[in-house]
């Protein structure tokens, strides 16, 4: 990956509906160049799919809480296969330290927030224990900063 693939990423990760005619401007390629660059870096795995921008708060989700959870390591698969079916679950992380998981969990308000740790998180029978931290705003929240 070189300086022009990184300015391509740049623009997509900005706009990925941004043009290819666009993109061959700015970059100094021509079009079939830019698509040639693009399928390079799907093929590679870096570029691993396109998406949107949906704003939570909008669309009903007005919670974000992180919840760490302490596992006993025979039921670890278990409960990730079960949370990441789960559409309040962003993010799934196993971490290190004095917790097992941290989940990341977007909830339409505390009763539902509730309702999801005690059924889906709490619930396991390997589930040692739970602490839950609410985000009260969020500044900043990107996958990668290009």
């Amino acid at each position: 990956m070189d300086g022009v693939d990184q300015r391509i990423l740049k623009m997509l990760f900005q706009d990925s509906r941004t043009s290819l005619a666009t993109m061959a401007k700015e970059v100094g390629l021509s079009i079939s160049g830019v698509r040639r660059r693009i399928m390079e870096l799907r093929k590679s795995g870096l570029i691993r799919g396109y998406s949107i921008d949906v704003d939570p708060k909008k669309y009903g989700y007005s919670v974000l809480a992180f919840v760490t959870v302490d596992i006993d390591s025979r039921g670890l698969d278990e409960l990730v296969r079960g949370l990441a079916k789960r559409h309040e679950v962003c993010e799934i992380h196993r971490i290190t330290g004095d917790h097992s998981l941290l989940l990341k969990i977007r909830a339409r308000d505390m009763d539902d927030l509730n309702r999801f740790i005690e059924d889906r998180v709490r619930g396991s029978v390997s589930v040692r224990g739970v602490r839950t931290v609410l985000a009260m705003d969020t500044m900043k929240e990107t996958v990668i900063n290009l």
